[in-house]
């Protein structure tokens, strides 16, 4: 299993990447990063991936929402 440090960092590089961007900061909110709704998607689908079955309807992403914060509500998923 992939540790929470782990995931977070892969979940910045790949909001970097999806934003065409060299790095994005951890805790600054998914809008204010410049990700919109088909970016989220986008990071939704590598977030399967990267930790295993999730459900999206479960979780809470806004624009305020931080990488930091996502990150956490998929680990509280895959404990529950």
């Amino acid at each position: 299993m992939t540790t929470a440090i782990n995931t977070l960092e892969l979940l910045r590089k790949e909001a970097a990447k999806i934003l065409n961007i060299e790095s994005v900061e951890s805790n600054v909110g998914l809008g204010e990063l410049g990700i919109d709704s088909l970016n989220v998607v986008e990071l939704i689908v590598f977030c399967e991936q990267l930790y295993g079955s999730i459900d999206p309807e479960q979780l809470n992403i806004t624009q305020y929402t931080t990488l930091e914060q996502l990150d956490a509500q998929l680990h509280e998923q895959q404990t529950a």
